[in-house]
């Protein structure tokens, strides 16, 4: 008797445990097309609800988006100097002199940075900006209100606005690096509020490099100053010392004589080349510090736009439909096979318990 009921049990617990598992193959099963069909055509009005709400949505969404209206400026710069840096660098090298790596750093390279400055972009605020028919301060524009309450609200309200500009990316500076164009884009709620920031933009960049260059050559000018008194010292100190060698052996023409008067000749005639050299870079240098032609060459210049940027309301509206069906589909999907799911799952447990 005891035999059989265990037998039973076996039987029982081998049964079970076979319909967990054919119940797991049921569900791990491919689906053909047409279980497919008839699954979504059971669940059509989850699909329809989802793309409904998802439209609508999109709908909302796209009819309150503020206007955006942006426009762009190319320009390339012309930071190109004379190439007499590298005869200069030789020069220095031959009189043991290092100057470092005596190029000058082109600005374009961070130009992005130069926009997200805190002089910049508190230029902005400085004055006013066209908006409508209107001019208005920028904060103003923004609808950025003060808040009197906490403490330095001064402060914080100015690291507010400036914080404001830099995480709205109304200006970007974008290089392209195989042909080195500049693309200077500017983003606004008002067409003309957008031209008028990407020109003042613009000219900015422009003094910016022209000044820098100007600070780079004022700096090298200076460098090339000391040097051209230690190269007249050392010049002067050449000429003294070979001018005294021939006074005390004017009457002796020994090889030992001659081959020492052609040494200190030599060391005079270095350190003249020396010091002419640094007096032609000298006026270079003088010549770029003074120099005041524009440096950004604009390719193509801004223009007022007169259709939107963004929001893209059609496409907002299109991509807000397929999403909801595409929803809809995995919704009705899932929602056929959760009693599945949750039949093996429990079975399972049962099976182990």
């Amino acid at each position: 008797m005891k035999v059989k009921e265990n037998h039973s049990s076996q039987s029982s617990a081998s049964g079970s445990n076979s319909g967990s598992h054919s119940t797991i193959n049921s569900v791990s099963d491919e689906i053909s097309l047409i279980d497919l069909i008839l699954i979504i055509w059971k669940g059509k009005w989850i699909v329809v609800i989802c793309t409904l709400l998802a439209t609508a949505a999109g709908v909302i969404y796209a009819l309150h988006a503020p206007d955006v209206f942006s426009t762009s400026a190319h320009f390339i710069t012309k930071t190109g100097r004379s190439s007499g840096g590298g005869n200069l660098n030789q020069l220095a090298s031959m009189a043991g002199i290092s100057m470092g790596s005596g190029g000058s750093i082109d600005p374009s390279e961070y130009l992005d940075k130069v926009i997200q400055d805190y002089n910049f972009v508190a230029s902005l605020y400085e004055r006013k900006w066209p908006l409508g028919n209107d001019s208005l301060h920028l904060e103003q524009i923004l609808e950025i209100e003060p808040d009197s309450t906490v403490g330095n609200w001064e402060r914080v309200y100015q690291m507010q606005k400036i914080e404001r500009v830099r995480r709205g990316r109304f200006i970007t500076i974008n290089r392209d690096v195989r042909t080195g164009i500049l693309t200077l884009t500017t983003n606004a709620s008002d067409p003309q509020l957008a031209y008028e920031l990407n020109r003042y933009t613009l000219e900015y960049v422009s003094n910016y490099i022209r000044n820098s260059l100007q600070s780079q050559a004022r700096e090298k000018r200076e460098f090339i100053e000391e040097r051209i008194k230690e190269v007249r010292n050392d010049l002067n100190r050449s000429e003294n010392a070979l001018v005294r060698f021939k006074e005390r052996n004017l009457m002796s023409r020994s090889p030992q004589i001659q081959l020492e008067e052609a040494r200190l000749q030599r060391q005079v005639t270095l350190n003249q080349e020396i010091y002419l050299q640094f007096q032609k870079q000298y006026e270079m240098v003088r010549i770029e510090e003074l120099d005041d032609q524009t440096l950004v060459q604009v390719v193509r210049n801004p223009d007022v736009p007169v259709r939107r940027s963004r929001p893209r309301r059609t496409q907002l509206v299109i991509f807000s439909l397929i999403g909801g069906i595409f929803l809809g589909l995995i919704g009705t999907i899932f929602a056929h096979t959760l009693p599945f799911i949750t039949s093996a799952v429990q079975s399972k447990d049962g099976h182990n318990r």
